[in-house]
């Protein structure tokens, strides 16, 4: 049984949250780009470029650790 906060995750489940989470965010950037300036979107695509490489590299390292 597990102690006290840990709880097993499958790591497929980690995988689809992940992509969900990326969506999701991708179309509310959209949404809310309609406003926004040239460099405004820029920007604000270069952050979520950002979150999700970061989020996929922890993804990596953790199938990475799985493995061994």
């Amino acid at each position: 049984m597990a102690g006290l906060g840990q709880q097993t995750v499958e790591f497929s489940t980690l995988v689809r949250r992940a992509a969900e989470d990326s969506f999701l965010s991708l179309k509310e950037l959209v949404e809310r780009s309609a406003g926004q300036s040239d460099s405004e979107k820029k920007i604000s695509l270069l952050k979520y470029i950002n979150r999700t490489r970061q989020r996929m590299l922890r993804l990596h390292v953790l199938a990475k650790w799985c493995q061994q």
